[in-house]
C-alpha cells in the first residue's frame, strides 16, 4: 500500500507539471508514455524485428498526427491509420516471418497499436482545444477508480464480472456516483456556461461508465494472456496500459460522442 501511494504521488506530480507546461512538452510526454506502453504491447508476444520497428514508428505517428492540427475529421488521421494497417500487415507475408508471425498476429497487434496510439492522440488534441476539458475527463476516471476501491473494500460483496473478480457492483455504482458527481462539479467550475446541464449529466454518465469499460477491457487481455500486470514499470501500479486503461478509452469516447453531437 506504501509503495502504491508513493508511486501515485509522484505520478500525480508529474501529471501536473507536465499539465501546467502544456504545449509541446506535453506532447512529448505523451509520445513517451506511447513509446512504454507500446513495449508492453509487443512482450505480450515475441514479434520479429522488423515488425516491432514499424509499429514503433505507427504508434508514434498516431500520437503526433493529431497533435500539430494534421487531422482530418474529429481526431482521425486517415494516412496514420491506413499507413498503420498496410506496413503492419505485408511482414506477414513474408516468407521468413510467415510462422513468427501471422495475420492473426497482425491484425491483433494493429488493433493494440490503434487503440493506444488514437487514444494518446485525442488525449493530446483535448489539451490543445482546452485542457479543462482533459481535467474534466480525468477527473472522472480517477474519482471512478478511487471510490470503485474504496466502496469495493468497505461494503462490496457481490461480484461484478468474472473478467476482473475483485470488483463488486458495490464498488461499481460507488466508483460511477463519485466520477459522475465530481466530473460535473469540476466540468461547472472550470468551464462554466459551455454546454446545458442535462447535456452534461448525460456526457459525464457516459464517460464515467466508459472508463470502467476500459478497465475491463485491459483486465480482459491480460487475462487471455495470462498476465497480473502489463509491467512492472511502476511500483504497485503494474505498467502504463494498467494505470491508464480508463482514461485511454475515455478520451475516445470524449471524441466519438462530441463529434457526433
Amino acid at each position: 500500500m506504501i509503495k502504491r501511494l508513493f508511486s501515485g504521488i509522484i505520478m500525480l506530480l508529474l501529471f501536473v507539471i507536465f499539465y501546467l507546461l502544456g504545449g509541446i512538452y506535453f506532447i512529448s510526454i505523451m509520445s513517451l508514455i506511447g513509446i512504454l506502453a507500446y513495449k508492453e504491447i509487443i512482450f505480450l508476444k515475441k514479434y520479429p524485428p522488423i515488425v516491432m520497428f514499424i509499429g514503433l514508428f505507427c504508434i508514434i505517428s498516431l500520437i503526433l498526427s493529431n497533435s500539430f492540427g494534421f487531422n482530418y475529421i474529429s481526431g482521425v488521421n486517415y494516412p496514420s491509420i491506413i499507413g498503420t494497417i498496410i506496413f503492419l500487415i505485408l511482414p506477414s507475408l513474408l516468407p521468413k516471418h510467415q510462422k513468427s508471425y501471422t495475420m492473426d498476429d497482425a491484425f491483433g497487434l494493429i488493433g493494440m497499436i490503434l487503440f493506444v496510439g488514437i487514444a494518446l492522440g485525442s488525449i493530446n488534441q483535448i489539451m490543445l482545444s482546452n485542457r479543462y476539458l482533459l481535467l474534466y475527463i480525468i477527473s472522472i476516471t480517477a474519482l471512478n477508480d478511487i471510490f470503485a476501491y474504496l466502496v469495493g473494500v468497505s461494503i462490496g460483496k457481490h461480484k461484478f464480472s468474472k473478467i476482473s473478480p475483485k470488483k463488486s457492483i458495490e464498488g461499481l455504482i460507488g466508483g460511477n456516483i463519485a466520477g459522475i458527481v465530481g466530473g460535473i462539479i469540476i466540468h461547472l467550475i472550470l468551464i462554466p456556461n459551455s454546454i446545458d446541464f442535462f447535456s452534461l449529466l448525460i456526457l459525464t454518465i457516459i464517460l464515467s461508465i466508459s472508463g470502467q469499460l476500459g478497465d475491463l477491457i485491459f483486465s480482459k487481455i491480460k487475462r487471455e494472456k495470462q498476465i497480473k500486470d502489463f509491467s512492472n514499470l511502476i511500483p504497485g501500479h503494474g505498467g502504463i496500459l494498467d494505470r491508464l486503461d480508463s482514461v485511454l478509452f475515455t478520451s475516445l469516447m470524449y471524441l466519438f460522442i462530441t463529434s457526433i453531437f
